[in-house]
């Protein structure tokens, strides 16, 4: 966390200089993945690496390198890039379309799908698809809005499980080749028993 600390301070002093600037990118960038390798230990204040809750870090990390592919690609968070020239001109278009597409994100963010929220930043259609995608069982939105309507719950219910019956198979064979597979039971230390 130091470093990211440093290499942001850096960044923004050093915004002049491009060599200086560059370091600090480079301080920025091997502090940010060390705080994301340890993503897990951080949220659970435990040692969970090679646990099931472990699999956080490896989530993030791979969330995150999937972001940075999409910048770097070249898409701009925000549906920004699809703008004309005429349209980046006129400022009240692109802050009503920032709005509506981080709009969208929280709407998919609140039905419990975070990751189509995050990458809905980036790809303004997929937030729409999560904004109006049934919300998971244990949301926000399911709490406050499916409360009065059971068949909306129970649809709801059998989507999640019909979804996660699908992909937690291959979802966990990638988070196993990325991160390492956990240990089914947690290791003891030698002693007193």
């Amino acid at each position: 966390m130091v470093l990211t600390v440093v290499g942001g301070f850096g960044a923004v002093a050093g915004y002049r200089n491009s060599a200086g600037g560059a370091i600090a990118a480079v301080v920025f960038g091997v502090g940010a993945g060390l705080v994301l390798d340890e993503f897990a230990l951080i949220l659970h204040l435990d040692d969970v690496y090679w646990t099931a809750e472990g699999r956080k870090s490896v989530e993030a990390v791979v969330l995150t390198a999937a972001l940075v592919g999409l910048l770097l690609a070249g898409f701009v968070p925000f549906g920004v890039n699809d703008l004309s020239e005429q349209e980046l001109q006129d400022r009240g278009s692109v802050i009503s379309t920032i709005a509506m597409n981080f709009l969208f994100a929280l709407i998919a963010l609140s039905k419990g799908k975070a990751r189509i929220a995050v990458f809905g930043a980036i790809v303004p259609l997929v937030a729409l698809v999560g904004a109006v995608r049934l919300a998971r069982p244990g949301s926000l939105w399911a709490r406050r809005f499916y409360r009065r309507r059971p068949r909306a719950r129970a649809k709801a219910a059998l989507r999640a499980y019909r979804h996660d019956r699908r992909w937690s198979g291959p979802r966990r064979a990638v988070q196993d080749w990325i991160g390492g597979k956990p240990d089914p039971r947690p290791t003891r230390l030698p002693g007193p028993h």
